[in-house]
């Protein structure tokens, strides 16, 4: 039994519809369907099951909970719907304080569900989706971020000169009137910041070092309007070779960091990262001086850290990245304990190495650079990944080549949100 309601409207009438007969629904009504939610997608959507047992993602619905909702996209073999009414209520659920979430605002879609769950919830898509890969794994350990002030990188929008977010599922923007979610730094020049023709801002500080930087798509960096201690730079410039940065510390030292190169999205994140890779490192690597590859290594984090006191290849082919990489290692580069590879991973020749640290891009290790890295033949493979099905994804690829999940960190790196980071330490079997 579905109800079927004019939009924005109460009921008006009540019919029996075939689950086929949403997407033909006429004259602008869309149907209303009562659904137990019975499980967490890896994006973060409750999912149910329609009468016929087709996949229904109910975005901000939790397990447990029975709700009214209103579909707005199918598939053959699945919907996606929107919650109008929760008529049971899970106990992790809280109200949403972000009055921009409310809005429609596309960030922080975890901001219903209590904090403390939120991390469990988030191990459990991790922990799924290794299931699903066929991937044996030890229980998951939790790693909440220490002293964190929010995200210290934002690419926005920008409307009428103002920045604003993404409404979710949408090209309207949503002009802020303030974030929590980021670093005090980033939340002055987002809020108060004026760009004036510019079609896309991106806002990235040193929230420990009060260096900021905005780089704007469009319209022209002289006409933008922020504090003076702000360096200013456009796309076209970078384009034709200016080169920019801004210095950040994180893990007990400090690292430059150009505009565009790779750095994690708050310190407290790259502080949080290294203490885990360390001590798997620490435990479990054979030796403590054994040869390393730093493989992703964007601005040489591990290199810099993890693998003091080894030899080091560090390989990565983004040219921002590696000029940074360049001055973040430069003693070491000096004295010989650290090798720079300016080459893709998946064309790099691989050389033997007792530990890999690979820390890729959202979309994971594909089978060549798996192939590279395992050629290496290291006792110890720590793999880093920031998205669920990739990881697990690439989980299957090491545990095909002999490689054993012995431990399994999932990072908060991203509070409020379905993201996290998992570290996995794969040892020879």
């Amino acid at each position: 039994m579905f109800v079927c309601c004019e939009p924005g409207g109460s009921p008006a009438t009540t019919v029996t519809l075939p689950w086929t007969a949403f997407p033909d629904f006429a004259g602008g009504y869309r149907p209303i369907v009562e659904l137990q939610v019975i499980d967490t997608a890896r994006d973060g959507a409750g999912i149910a099951r329609a009468d016929n047992g087709l996949v229904v993602f109910v975005e901000g619905a939790l397990p447990g909970e029975t709700v009214e909702a209103t579909v707005f996209q199918q598939d053959k073999r699945w919907s996606r719907a929107r919650i109008l009414r929760i008529v049971s209520p899970s106990p992790h659920r809280v109200d949403v304080r972000c009055r921009h979430r409310t809005e429609g605002c596309g960030g922080c879609d975890l901001l219903h569900v209590d904090p403390g769950h939120q991390t469990v919830m988030k191990a459990g898509m991790v922990t799924d989706q290794l299931a699903r890969a066929d991937v044996a794994f030890p229980d998951a350990e939790i790693r909440p971020l220490m002293n964190d002030h929010g995200r210290t990188t934002v690419r926005a929008a920008v409307v009428g000169g103002r920045a604003g977010y993404r409404a979710g599922g949408s090209h309207e923007v949503i002009v802020p009137r303030s974030c929590s979610a980021v670093d005090p730094g980033v939340e002055e020049l987002l809020l108060d910041g004026r760009f004036d023709e510019a079609t896309e801002v991106t806002i990235r500080v040193g929230a420990r070092t009060g260096d900021r930087i905005v780089i704007v798509d469009g319209g022209d960096p002289e006409e933008v309007d922020v504090p003076e201690d702000v360096l200013v730079v456009s796309i076209n410039e970078l384009d034709a070779g200016l080169r920019a940065w801004i210095h950040e510390e994180a893990a007990g030292r400090r690292w430059r960091v150009s505009a565009r190169s790779f750095f994690q999205n708050r310190p407290a994140g790259v502080d949080a990262l290294v203490e885990v890779v360390d001590a798997m490192v620490t435990a479990l690597a054979p030796t403590p001086s054994g040869p390393m590859v730093d493989a992703y290594a964007g601005v040489g984090i591990f290199a810099g850290t993890v693998g003091v006191g080894r030899s080091v290849t560090v390989v990565e082919r983004g040219k921002a990245s590696l000029a940074d990489a360049r001055v973040n290692l430069g003693a070491r580069i000096k004295d010989g304990s650290v090798r720079i590879a300016p080459s893709s991973v998946e064309q790099w020749k691989a050389t033997p190495a007792q530990v890999v640290v690979a820390d890729p891009a959202r979309a994971g290790l594909d089978r060549d650079s798996a192939r590279v890295l395992l050629n290496c033949q290291p006792d110890l493979f720590v793999l880093i990944g920031c998205d669920h099905s990739a990881f697990a994804r690439d989980a299957a690829l090491l545990a095909k080549a002999g490689m054993r999940l012995e431990r399994l960190v999932v990072v908060d790196l991203f509070p409020g949100t379905s993201h996290v980071e998992t570290v996995g330490a794969f040892l020879r079997d």
